[in-house]
């Protein structure tokens, strides 16, 4: 099983919707990643 890769855009992208929506939970599950991705 090999780990998932993200572009250094799309992590960008995501820290920048959590910043803006204020809710990192939500921001995640509509990407469909675990919401510590975001905090890491």
């Amino acid at each position: 099983m090999q780990r998932k890769r993200y572009s250094l855009e799309f992590k960008q992208q995501l820290v920048q919707e959590a910043k803006e929506a204020g809710n990192a939970s939500q921001v995640a599950r509509r990407h469909g990643i675990d919401v510590k991705m975001l905090y890491r």
